[in-house]
């Protein structure tokens, strides 16, 4: 069996999508495939079980008959920490070392998913170094594109911290100004100092997008008009607080938006209704005129209430924004499609072994 380590410098990367999209590619090419997620640092109760939702929907997607509370090893708790702080410290390795080897058996590729950045793990005595070397595994980074300098930096990081177990790197959400820069400068540079660029991902708005049904399910928003068109995808999140003229001109610098404002703000509700808006949040709990309802019912265009306020409400939908999501099967045949064309899976699998 042979495994591969993905890892990220930052949270909201890409890497599970990466991870998600290596797998399916994997499959394609007629190999057996496994995944594991040795450290989960966010999960939800399920069953009686605590399960990371990634892996979860990675399970599914790449049709895993292991049970999910098999897949997410180490679910970290305050009660871990606790462990983790006391004079007896805490040993998970036995634990994550029997976890890797069922996830693997039998398959031809092991996927290990890491933590969202280079610095999880430490106190727990299992940082990505530490781990890769304890399953003998490569590891691969996906680096956000946030800036020239940044990007290098990152990259060199990558490599100071893990030495030689640095399979490569893929570069991720690259903005089409910055494309020049990465493939002509930057991706040589790394090159010649051992650090394998594996892809380059440009920016795709909509892989990035929420569907309204997910902001509904964030928010516990109640459903006032447009409930059969919740599948939409808001590629955009913008805050209506300003007069309706300077709104109108703000609004129109954005497609296929969701609208954060006000339910007494009725200038702002049909300034944005006169633009692309995929839907509106009100919020408050403050029902809008019939005059706003009327015309986003014509225009197929959700309208949510909730409780809470415009501030509250954004900072419950931020962590969300900026994840790639892929449970909507456009967004995940995209994301295959752009790693298909952008990832030298030739050169991935020589280094892997496979070829």
């Amino acid at each position: 069996m042979k495994s591969l380590f993905i890892t990220s410098i930052e949270n909201f990367s890409g890497k599970t999508a990466v991870t998600l999209g290596l797998g399916r590619r994997m499959q394609i090419e007629g190999r057996t495939v496994g995944y594991v997620k040795p450290i989960s640092y966010a999960a939800t109760v399920y069953e009686g079980h605590a399960l990371d939702e990634d892996v979860t929907f990675v399970r599914n997607v790449l049709g895993l008959q292991e049970p999910p509370e098999q897949l997410s090893t180490l679910v970290v708790t305050p009660e871990t920490l606790d462990d983790c702080l006391s004079e007896e410290g805490c040993d998970f390795t036995d634990q994550i070392m029997q976890a890797v080897q069922q996830a693997g058996e039998g398959k031809d590729l092991l996927l290990i998913e890491g933590g969202g950045s280079l610095r999880q793990g430490y106190v727990l005595g299992l940082s990505t170094g530490y781990l890769a070397d304890l399953v003998d595994s490569q590891v691969l980074v996906v680096i956000k594109s946030r800036g020239q300098l940044r990007l290098l930096d990152d990259a060199l990081t990558a490599q100071y911290r893990l030495d030689e177990r640095l399979l490569g790197i893929v570069i991720n959400r690259v903005e089409d100004n910055e494309m020049d820069f990465v493939m002509q400068r930057a991706r040589p540079y790394l090159e010649a100092r051992g650090v394998p660029v594996l892809g380059v991902l440009p920016e795709r708005p909509n892989l990035a997008a929420l569907s309204v049904a997910e902001i509904i399910e964030t928010l516990d928003a109640k459903v006032l008009t447009g409930e059969e068109h919740t599948g939409r995808l808001a590629e955009e999140l913008v805050i209506g607080a300003m007069g309706a003229r300077e709104a109108l001109h703000r609004f129109r610098q954005y497609r296929n938006k969701a609208v954060i404002t006000g339910g007494d703000r009725t200038d702002l509700q049909l300034a944005a209704l006169e633009t692309s808006t995929a839907a509106l949040v009100l919020t408050g709990n403050l029902t809008p005129n019939a005059s706003v309802l009327e015309r986003a019912a014509a225009q197929d265009v959700p309208v949510l209430l909730v409780p809470t306020s415009t501030m509250d409400t954004i900072e419950r939908i931020e962590d969300l924004h900026g994840k790639t999501r892929l449970g909507q099967a456009e967004k995940l045949a995209h994301f295959e499609s752009l790693m298909a064309e952008n990832v030298d899976f030739k050169r991935l699998n020589s280094l892997l072994g496979f070829e």
